[in-house]
């Protein structure tokens, strides 16, 4: 098309596309519906299921529908105006027809409506900002140990290349930052879980959200929005649920290699299935009677002694022992070894999952896999053996092959032999007690 119009050029040749304009805009529509029409979303932002969700998408609901409501006008306006206005031929001798401008209702029009609309949602904003971000003192009372406690809810969250931690201080004090100190270095809690936490429905709980290595950001969209993770900060924030459930969350600022596979469960318990929880999280690792005798020894000398070769769990706690306990902490097993106390893990974020109930969760590996089969109820064995193989084949880290003093940032591959592996997963599968089918069900992820 020539750069300008000339008496052979009509207008009407710019505009030819216009005929197809209706069916590209039917088709992009078609696709924006079908693109919300996901059944059994897992982060579905429109469902809210706690007091503090609702209170936000009160906020957002009447503002999607003034956007629409504006979107609609001012495309209907710009159509109009074109069709009616529009130059069609043009045969004159100048550039371009007539062109009109300037209208001062119009323009004081849209500069005083906008104005007030943003004003009135902003209004809106820092109220529904204000509500959300305020707490309330509402302690309940746990039993711990067997004594009874007064627990304000408070849970830390720890970020770290790529999966959460949370930890629970139980102790009957409120926590507060002052008391937590260097992220890397955190007092001792009494409950320490990867990927899943548990809390009481119906009682507000307050989180307090902090990073070992890189900004993440933690996000339940069911309870509550989004709040920053950062190195060497703690940050408020708070969660409720209206009713018990599995509340699904994903890391939502990128934070290197796998950030879409750093997923979190929010698991809302009636009060009597939260002080069972509490119960079994604050017991050591139980130990079958054949794996018993290797452990007492290991504790006490650091180095344990297979005694039964047919035992595959006991091979495996031999070879967990001596490949896997550096990083990863089993209470009752690593937790004091030869008069040392576990010091953290061998990683750059100085931290492992803790794995003392680990036949007790249902996800594993940053909450990227099911540890057990939903169809029938089975240890996930293929998964947790590939996992164990290869971990950076199944989620990307920086963990093998790195230069003298880097540490990783993951799990790193042992190089097992596929009996050892076979065997390390026969001693896995006796860290706790296996959960029930419905909760296996209702937290199987895709």
């Amino acid at each position: 098309m020539p750069n300008t119009l000339t008496e052979t050029t009509t207008v009407s040749d710019m505009f030819k596309i216009r005929g197809r304009l209706p069916g590209v805009g039917l088709l992009l529509l078609f696709g924006l519906l079908a693109a919300g029409c996901a059944s059994d979303a897992e982060l579905d932002t429109l469902d809210p299921q706690s007091e503090v969700a609702e209170t936000i998408w009160n906020l957002a609901f009447p503002v999607f529908i003034l956007a629409g409501v504006v979107l609609v006008l001012i495309c209907g306006a710009v159509l109009y105006l074109a069709l009616k206005h529009g130059v069609r031929t043009y045969e004159g001798d100048d550039e371009f027809p007539e062109q009109i401008s300037h209208n001062n209702s119009l323009e004081i029009a849209w500069t005083i409506v906008p104005a007030l609309i943003m004003a009135a949602i902003g209004v809106f904003t820092i109220i529904t900002h204000i509500d959300i971000n305020g707490t309330d003192d509402n302690s309940i009372t746990i039993d711990v140990a067997g004594e009874s406690v007064e627990w304000e809810p408070t849970i830390v969250v720890v970020g770290q290349q790529w999966w959460w931690e949370y930890r629970y201080y139980l102790d009957g004090s409120q926590i507060e930052t002052a008391d937590l100190g260097d992220p890397r270095d955190l007092p001792p809690a009494d409950i320490v879980t990867s990927g899943q936490f548990a809390f009481p429905t119906g009682t507000e709980v307050e989180l307090i959200i902090t990073s070992r290595d890189v900004i993440h950001s933690h996000k339940i969209p069911a309870l509550n929005g989004t709040r920053d993770a950062v190195p060497g900060r703690y940050t408020p924030w708070k969660i409720e649920a209206n009713g018990p459930g599995v509340y699904f969350g994903q890391c939502s600022e990128f934070c290197g290699l796998s950030h879409s596979r750093m997923r979190m469960q929010a698991v809302a318990m009636t009060d009597d299935d939260f002080q069972a929880w509490i119960d079994m999280q604050m017991s050591d690792a139980t130990f079958d009677e054949s794996l018993q005798g290797y452990v007492d020894a290991y504790r006490e000398t650091g180095v344990g002694s297979v005694d039964d070769v047919e035992n595959d769990a006991l091979r495996g706690l031999d070879v967990f022992t001596t490949q896997c306990a550096s990083c990863h902490l089993v209470g009752g097993l690593n937790d004091l070894v030869n008069g040392e106390t576990y010091d953290g893990a061998d990683t750059l974020a100085g931290s492992a999952p803790n794995l003392t109930h680990l036949a007790n969760n249902t996800t594993f590996a940053g909450g990227l896999f099911n540890l057990y089969n939903n169809e029938d109820g089975s240890l996930n064995r293929d998964d947790l053996a590939a996992w164990i193989r290869d971990p950076n084949a199944v989620k990307a880290n920086r963990a093998n092959d790195l230069p003298d003093g880097v540490l990783p940032r993951g799990m790193p591959a042992h190089n097992l032999s596929e009996r050892q592996i076979n065997d390390v997963i026969a001693f896995l599968e006796t860290l706790g007690p296996r959960p029930t089918d419905e909760r296996i069900a209702a937290t199987e992820v895709e």
